[in-house]
Formats: structure tokens, sequence, C-alpha cells
């Protein structure tokens, strides 16, 4: 059986991990008789949903242009060697 530890491990390491797999299977097992890492679980999946809800921040036209002028400005500096 699964404890808390592994079970965090798991979580973190494998969000797109197949849920049928045996390790999920055991990590599940070990979900529902475990209210400290249910509640891990519930907050991560939380954090992710609101992560997902939030806009991309959106620049100002003539702040973007700067931006990419920048950008686009500087050029790789050559190394000069000495002989």
């Amino acid at each position: 059986m699964s404890n808390c530890k592994d079970t965090y491990k798991f979580i973190c390491e494998n969000l797109d991990e197949n849920l049928n797999s045996p390790a999920c299977v055991e990590i599940k097992k070990h979900l529902e008789n475990c209210p400290k890492c249910k509640a891990y679980l519930n907050s991560l999946k939380a954090t992710i949903r609101l992560y997902k809800a939030q806009k991309s921040p959106e620049l100002k036209f003539s702040v973007s242009s700067r931006i990419l002028k920048l950008i686009g400005s500087q050029k790789p500096q050559k190394k000069t060697q000495k002989n």
C-alpha cells in the first residue's frame, strides 16, 4: 500500500498518467483512506483550474512593438580573434 510521501511524489510526477494503470489504482486506494492526501490532490486540481482560467496579459501595441524592435535589433556579437 502507498504512503503519503509516495502519493505526493506520484501525483506530482504523473499528472498525465493513465488513470487505470496499476500505480494509479494503488494511489486511488490510498486516497480513499487518507484525508490529508485527498485534500492535497483537491488543492492541486483547484490550482490547475485557476491557472487555466487566467487570461493571458495583453500588451498595448506600442509596448509590443518596442519589445519586438529591441529583440530584432540585438544581433549576435562576433568574437574577434587576435593573431
